[in-house]
């Protein structure tokens, strides 16, 4: 089996496997699955085993947008029968929780729902824009709303893995998620890469992959994050929200983008991008054709919004007032001063 260092396989899949969904701020699925071997080294083509575990780990980010009455029986329409033999173990909001038992697994899945803001133009025009401190590491600077959320979930997230783990200290753990789960997701893998020993050590039983991600911090973070996770970070065509918040404010992209280039074709193409800010690959779209449109997917076949009972999610933002937000943040709509 072929695999990359950026990608997990695996060869099959227990029809027992948990998963632990918290929902605060934001979803996050708790699952283990079975078989998972380490990537290897990275080329410069995506094999057809790399396309499927990104397809894969798309399906448990869609799933976390689905009702919590469908997620709890596995029953959410296609990205639940994708991944058949996925159990609920534990769900949690404010008011209750819910546990189920497993069997045997060797990875951990961690999945995040992004919370969706009533207009994407927040994410430049909001003052939780504003870059905050990252303690952890000197002159990193991090988004404050993004922050503060992950903050909210930060010690049931990292307590529910130590437990997981200590009860199986040979499994791997992944992190997925979409939109702005995606820059919880990177919060949350880095919080446990630096508070548990387990996985301190050895960054090859840490992934994340992040679906339609918009940038999280500044270049010191940026750069923080390349030393320290695996991530897989697809974008998928034009979307705007991969885009945000601006690089004009001090916002810089961690490395590892995977671009579906055109998504509008059956035989979509993906591209390897070198560095964090590519100019070959998403970076190349120029703003008057960034686009909500994209967002949603699909990814790698995958729609987030492809729960059987998703709730519509309501059209976030006019194009126009995107485009008016950044030109007043001093932007270049002719590409001087892309996002």
């Amino acid at each position: 089996m072929q695999h990359t260092n950026h990608i997990i396989s695996s060869q099959s899949f227990s029809k027992s496997t948990r998963i632990l969904i918290v929902f605060i701020l934001s979803l996050i699925l708790l699952s283990t699955l079975i078989e998972a071997a380490p990537p290897s080294k990275r080329d410069n083509k995506v094999s057809v085993q790399e396309l499927k575990e990104l397809e894969r780990f798309a399906n448990y980010a869609s799933a976390a947008y689905c009702k919590p009455s469908d997620f709890l029986k596995w029953d959410c329409g296609p990205i639940c029968d994708a991944t058949k033999g996925t159990k609920v173990s534990k769900f949690i909001t404010t008011k209750s929780e819910i546990q189920a038992t497993l069997d045997e697994e060797k990875l951990i899945v961690v999945s995040y729902r992004g919370t969706v803001p009533e207009n994407v133009k927040n994410l430049i025009t909001d003052a939780k824009l504003i870059l905050t401190d990252y303690p952890p590491v000197k002159d990193a600077k991090v988004h404050i709303g993004f922050y503060q959320a992950f903050l909210e979930v930060q010690s049931d997230v990292f307590n529910e893995i130590q437990k997981l783990h200590k009860k199986n200290p040979k499994y791997k753990v992944v992190f997925s998620g979409h939109s702005l789960g995606g820059a919880l997701t990177l919060l949350s893998a880095l919080d446990l890469s630096q508070n548990s020993k387990d996985f301190s050590k050895d960054k090859n039983n840490l992934f994340v992959f992040t679906y339609g991600e918009p940038r999280v911090g500044n270049s010191e973070f940026a750069d923080y994050v390349n030393s320290k996770l695996t991530v897989s970070r697809t974008v998928n065509g034009g979307d705007s929200v991969a885009r945000l918040p601006p690089r004009l404010i001090g916002y810089k992209q961690h490395q590892n983008e995977l671009w579906i280039s055109d998504p509008t074709k059956s035989s979509f193409e993906v591209v390897k991008c070198d560095g964090p800010e590519d100019q070959k690959c998403s970076l190349s779209v120029p703003v008057p054709k960034l686009s909500l449109s994209f967002h949603a997917g699909p990814y790698y076949g995958v729609s987030m919004r492809a729960c059987k009972n998703f709730s519509k999610i309501q059209s976030l933002v006019d194009e126009q007032e995107l485009k008016k937000a950044y030109e007043g943040l001093g932007g270049d709509l002719k590409g001087k001063n892309k996002f």
